[in-house]
């Protein structure tokens, strides 16, 4: 499908304007979000290549580092940590509402977005390296699920479907 075709399905659904809508509500957010998007998807590209846009470690690693960032980006915008973390979770909510997944795609990318929001309450004030060096730890000891119901067994772990060598990257 074209991502001509794509957009305008996604106009067609409202889901552009719940996006403005979501960002006229939290106008200090824009700026961070896009910050930390960025950012996460350059980490992402220098670690594992294009392997992070599939459904696998590397694509938790993204998820959980997408969210953390975006929790410690806006919260140093806003200054308020509660806020920044709601905001994390409704934006990447919202993405993951409207992105054309499986169930299981979906649950997983939720779980790993948690699991980086989970992350920045603990160590909000960890430098990326140390950050980075943890989230990678976590990806190597990621956990292989095959239905939703498995991701009551791995409340604290990253997740994926699909397998990849970690060390072959």
């Amino acid at each position: 499908m074209s991502n001509k075709l794509q957009f305008f399905k996604l106009v067609n659904k409202g889901n552009v304007w719940s996006f403005i809508l979501l960002f006229l509500r939290h106008p200090l957010n824009v700026i961070p979000m896009f910050l930390a998007t960025y950012q996460t998807v350059k980490i992402s590209d220098k670690y594992y290549g294009y392997l992070h846009h599939k459904n696998n470690a590397a694509n938790a690693f993204r998820h959980a580092l997408w969210n953390f960032l975006i929790a410690k980006k806006c919260s140093k915008w806003r200054r308020n940590t509660r806020k920044a973390i709601k905001f994390a979770e409704k934006i990447t909510d919202w993405h993951e509402e409207f992105s054309p997944n499986t169930p299981l795609e979906k649950e997983m990318d939720l779980h790993n977005n948690h699991i980086g929001r989970k992350m920045f309450i603990i160590s909000e004030e960890l430098p990326l390296d140390l950050l980075l060096e943890r989230l990678k730890e976590k990806t190597e000891e990621s956990k292989k699920i095959y239905r939703v119901e498995d991701l009551k067994k791995y409340n604290n772990d990253l997740v994926y479907i699909e397998d990849i060598d970690l060390d072959a990257i």
